[in-house]
């Protein structure tokens, strides 16, 4: 039996190839299909949203950016993304070079080649995902769909979702998929952003819903990425991605708990790691920290759960690493405490700095950012906080606590020093020998007075 007859029979994706060459479908760069006003849509402009018109704005494609918020366009066209200064200048560039045009109008997406789904999934206090926003997006996209396009869904969703909300909707409007209109799921990667050289060797995960779909999507991509990891059929490429978080949220949770048990022992846990021969520059989430931050990691995992518990499916290492997880800002809370009482000193009457808020290295992503839960439960016992990130001026507002940012760590005073983030170029040289510092990063160099979190 196929390959393809396989995934028939389990009534999976069907993988037939149309015949249609891709060409047809994504042209020559940097013009994708000159019958249409615009090469690249993208729909929802938040963080991933954003980074993916810089992406193509660099590559100088006719871009069209579409948000439901007239305020979040606004904050755009004025370049106040709070993502980094070089992307708020480019997407400027590429407004004023009449390259983007954004716009909360449904009907213009039906001019662009090309269209781009990457609108968040909120997570509300039962942890059920709220899939309407996805859903809304889709039933826009589907509704302005165009013979020629290529529709790429790149939210992380349930396996069968794109099938639900794309596929199924263009068959009722009379558009057949693979023929008339092309459809892929090809989720964002992780981590992915501008200033990080590294994520250009990830590859990028590719299904389609037919063959043809499939080498439109990777016609498509292939301009830009360097690997391409394709799969069969598009819930195969769903469940692919979902494993993927899956196994990094479950290897952070291992990962943080081998650490301290590391500290326990008083054996160096950057030192486990080298001897394990873990690339610490290429495999992203495997090392400790303060948490599981950023939006894969804090969202993706719900939603196999949801899944799984509709199908009364018990998934118990996923659930428990989520758990860890959930409560490592609490133990470096924890930890900073018994770092100040063995100086004599109580956390509630002690100055703790907070150096670096974002998630990973060199970005600016604070999604679920595990140093601002930290801070937040540094401040509801009491301590004096500030924090010190050259990306982000301050002050960021916890509740209806300011925290105010220092760009001279010094003027803080600070009793204790926890370093969460450490981006390639910051600047650790004005630590003295009087500071203690607790490395959440486990690789800190040459800082005095250094233990581990």
């Amino acid at each position: 039996m196929t390959v393809q007859n396989v995934w028939r029979k389990l009534g999976l994706s069907d993988v037939v190839d149309t015949g249609d060459s891709p060409r047809k479908f994504v042209g020559e760069n940097p013009r994708i299909d000159n019958n249409f006003e615009y090469d690249i849509a993208v729909i929802g402009l938040g963080p991933v949203g954003v980074r993916t018109l810089h992406k193509h704005c660099i590559s100088k494609d006719r871009m069209l950016g579409f948000d439901v918020s007239e305020s979040r366009l606004a904050e755009i066209a004025k370049g106040s993304t709070s993502l980094s200064l070089l992307e708020d200048k480019r997407i400027a560039h590429a407004i004023d070079e009449q390259l983007l045009t954004l716009t909360a109008d449904p009907a213009e997406l039906s001019k662009a080649a090309v269209v781009i789904i990457c609108v968040p999934t909120p997570v509300p206090e039962t942890k059920i995902l709220d899939y309407s926003p996805l859903r809304d997006a889709c039933r826009l996209v589907v509704d302005a769909a165009s013979p020629g396009q290529l529709i790429v869904q790149t939210t992380t969703t349930y396996a069968g979702g794109t099938r639900e909300l794309i596929v199924e909707p263009l068959r009722e409007r009379s558009l057949a998929p693979g023929i008339d209109v092309h459809v892929a799921f090809s989720p964002e990667q992780t981590h992915a952003d501008s200033s990080q050289s590294k994520n250009i060797h990830a590859p990028r995960l590719v299904g389609g819903y037919t063959t043809s779909c499939r080498e439109a999507a990777v016609e498509f991509f292939g301009r830009g990425v360097v690997k391409l990891q394709l799969t069969y059929g598009l819930e195969a490429a769903e469940m692919t991605k979902l494993f993927e978080t899956a196994f990094q949220t479950v290897n952070t949770a291992l990962n943080n708990e081998f650490a301290q048990a590391c500290t326990a022992l008083d054996i160096p846990f950057e030192e486990v790691l080298e001897s394990a021969n873990l690339d610490q520059d290429t495999v992203s989430g495997f090392s400790a920290g303060s948490g599981a931050g950023g939006y894969e990691l804090t969202i993706a995992p719900h939603r196999l759960l949801n899944q799984a518990q509709a199908h009364d499916l018990q998934l118990p290492v996923l659930e428990a690493a989520m758990n860890s997880n959930k409560h490592r800002p609490a133990t470096v809370v924890e930890r900073c405490a018994r770092v100040l009482a063995d100086l004599g000193n109580e956390l509630s009457d002690s100055k703790v700095l907070v150096i670096g808020l974002s998630n990973q290295p060199d970005t600016t992503d604070l999604f679920g950012s595990p140093a601002l839960q930290v801070m937040d439960l540094l401040l509801k016992s009491g301590a004096d906080v500030g924090f010190h990130d050259h990306h982000f001026a301050g002050p960021i507002t916890l509740g209806e606590v300011h925290v105010p940012g220092y760009p001279n760590p010094r003027d803080f005073g600070a009793d204790l020093i926890f370093l969460n983030t450490q981006h390639s170029y910051a600047d650790l040289s004005w630590i003295s020998d009087a500071d203690t510092v607790i490395d959440g990063t486990y690789r800190a160099k040459g800082v005095l007075n250094r233990v581990p979190l």
